[in-house]
């Protein structure tokens, strides 16, 4: 019996036909899964950064109060965390007086040396402030730090380049620069009028 060539070609179209529509829908199906992880992702974002606001609209006058020397507030301006929930998130805040932090420009040898940082810091720092024109600083404080040769991410909340003197306030110092020797300086009773603010939400 002989076959039919038309036979044979329709079944050879219908059989890329069937692979095509299975290609097409697999594809279709992978996108979409990765659309809505997209969008879910790109939704979580948002909300996380409207939260974030709401928070920081909500700590202001919290912090105002912390400043003027308010006992009440929960806030202590030495990087001790506080928790709070905001649209059902946790967030670790941490408020920091600037000058209970090293400043890195302003700071004697004798104070960096509470750091953890190399030994030849103070006579590196010399070296890049004699290169810069009297009173500029470097832009930003990870700059400042690379510069001076300390790698900045393990001393987050510690050091900074905004202090107005390089004395060290100890009542706001971060526990890891208070130490046994340091005296209490004059600038112990002084209102605080800057300080650093960490935002950062706690995942499970």
């Amino acid at each position: 019996m002989q076959r039919e060539p038309s036979k044979g070609l329709t079944t050879l179209a219908t059989l890329a036909a069937i692979l095509l529509l299975a290609t097409l829908t697999l594809t279709l199906q992978t996108r979409t899964a990765a659309d809505l992880r997209l969008v879910a992702r790109l939704t979580d974002d948002l909300e996380s950064r409207a939260a974030k606001d709401s928070l920081t609209d909500r700590l202001r006058p919290l912090i105002a109060q912390a400043m003027a020397g308010s006992p009440n507030t929960g806030l202590i301006l030495d990087s001790t965390p506080l928790i709070l929930t905001e649209a059902g998130r946790d967030w670790e805040i941490r408020v920091q007086d600037v000058e209970g932090q090293l400043d890195l420009y302003l700071a004697p040898p004798d104070l960096l040396n509470l750091l953890p940082i190399p030994p030849e810091t103070a006579t590196l720092r010399a070296r890049e402030l004699a290169r810069l024109p009297p009173g500029t600083r470097f832009p930003v404080l990870p700059m400042t730090a690379a510069r001076f040769g300390i790698d900045p991410a393990p001393l987050d909340g510690l050091i900074t380049q905004s202090a107005s003197t390089g004395m060290l306030r100890l009542r706001t110092a971060p526990e890891a620069l208070r130490n046994a020797s340091l005296l209490p300086g004059p600038r112990e009773t002084e209102q605080v009028t800057r300080v650093a603010i960490s935002i950062r939400e706690v995942r499970p």
